[in-house]
């Protein structure tokens, strides 16, 4: 095999490393001598036998400048191998983490144990009480009706729970409210006012055998 500058030499190639070079070699316009050359002299410069210079330092083309024996550097002898050529090191296992574990509750001291107060005995449920009292409404006449609902309406209107014919009742003279288990009875601004005992009220508390004016028109309260 003849080099693209210098003297030929034989070298042994096998078939298919020459293949390789040619394809190469075509694939980049080039010549196959020039890609080995040029393999040979990187190896060269690689292993410390070629010193490379720069371009404007370079020597003539095709005359690399070779390092006299004595000049060469030399390299430490390589480290001896563990494992034959051709084998890669395992790295180590890794040991599986082990799960983290909750923090554990420490244990009361006997001491501690002893002070502490026996759990108080759950309260046993009250029995219901009896039903709550419902409220009665009684005219003159000894007529009575139950209130058994939380808004009632007592006035001239028709539309009222408790209707009276009067002209001095208003529409919508007073109403009563069940509130927790209590009856309260509010004016709603009447004209002649509600009263209980000679005295006009706003709104107060309903208690039993209770006395209410609506106006002149006198109505008794009572619970059972």
């Amino acid at each position: 095999m003849a080099g693209p500058q210098g003297r030929p030499h034989q070298v042994v190639i096998s078939e298919e490393l020459w293949e390789i070079f040619s394809t190469i070699a075509d694939e980049s316009g080039s010549d196959a001598n020039v890609l080995i050359s040029q393999a040979m002299f990187e190896m060269a410069v690689r292993l410390g036998y070629v010193n490379p210079v720069p371009a404007d330092m370079a020597p003539p083309s095709g005359e690399a400048k070779i390092t006299p024996p004595g000049d060469r550097p030399t390299r430490p002898p390589p480290a001896k191998q563990k494992f034959a050529q051709g084998r890669t090191r395992e790295a180590p296992a890794r040991k599986p983490a082990k799960p983290a574990q909750p923090p554990s509750t420490p244990s009361p001291s006997p001491a501690m144990a002893k002070k502490r107060p026996p759990r108080p005995m759950p309260r046993p449920k009250k029995e219901k009480e009896k039903e709550e009292a419902g409220l009665y409404v009684v005219n003159d006449d000894g007529d009575s009706e139950q209130i058994d609902k939380d808004i009632y309406i007592i006035g001239r209107s028709s539309k009222c729970d408790l209707v009276i014919n009067s002209v001095k009742v208003s529409r919508e003279h007073a109403i009563i409210t069940r509130e927790r288990g209590e009856f309260f009875i509010e004016d709603l601004g009447s004209a002649n006012g509600t009263w209980y005992k000679g005295e006009r009220i706003e709104k107060m508390k309903i208690g039993s055998d209770d006395e209410i004016f609506i106006c002149d028109e006198k109505f008794k309260f009572v619970l059972r």
